[in-house]
């Protein structure tokens, strides 16, 4: 089913140990793994700029589309179109509760600019 479509990236940090307690943590993103998910569709959701006195913002939503099993958590970044996104929800599989057939995943994302 997802034959077509476009090839994103999944970006993810490694997790560290810290310095100061030794306990394991996220690490930064310039060293993040990399993972191109191909077959992807990616589709504009919405845009909203709420009011407030001191700022000026836009929050630009996506939906990304693709094949079963795609390994995306809410921790991650998504490089797609039009720059770096962050995942803002959970990765749904769709499934056919009468069939068992599984068409794909779907998960938001989005950007925040101001």
């Amino acid at each position: 089913m997802f034959d077509q479509g476009e090839t994103i990236v999944r970006l993810r940090r490694q997790m560290v140990a810290d310095p100061y307690s030794g306990e394991l943590t996220q690490g930064s993103w310039e060293a993040a793994d990399e993972l191109p998910i191909e077959g992807a569709a990616v589709a504009p959701s919405s845009t909203t700029e709420p009011a407030s006195a001191n700022r000026q913002m836009v929050i630009t939503s996506m939906s990304v589309y693709g094949p079963p099993g795609m390994d995306v958590l809410r921790a991650d970044r998504i490089r797609a179109r039009s720059g770096l996104w962050e995942v803002a929800g959970e990765n749904a599989a769709w499934v056919n509760p009468f069939t068992g057939w599984a068409p794909g995943d779907e998960f938001p994302l989005r950007k925040v600019a101001g």
